[in-house]
């Protein structure tokens, strides 16, 4: 195993977007949603990683940096508009890195 550091609290926080669907969606409709959300953390300035999860209670976990405390809560807001998946949003701060 690799050795862990203990890092100092940054000003920088991530937001996790734990995205469960509500709906069956087509492989078309699942892109599109990608896509969309994916230009809406580019156009806050973020940038965003998704994770499909497996056997997990949440579809998918997106990762997204670099924006503000009131631009996660925009995403969050317009990712549930869209009906089809529900997001719960938890920010955090980096707390220990590796070597």
């Amino acid at each position: 195993m690799g050795d862990f550091v203990k890092v100092p609290p940054k000003d920088e926080v991530t937001y996790f977007y734990l995205i469960e669907r509500n709906t069956v969606q087509s492989d078309a409709q699942e892109e599109k949603g990608k896509s969309d959300i994916t230009k809406l953390v580019r156009r806050e300035g973020g940038k965003c990683r998704l994770y499909k999860t497996s056997g997990a209670a949440f579809d998918f976990i997106s990762v997204v940096t670099g924006i503000t405390t009131v631009s996660a809560i925009k995403i969050a807001a317009e990712i549930g508009k869209r009906g089809d998946v529900r997001a719960t949003l938890v920010p955090g701060i980096e707390t220990f890195h590796r070597k």
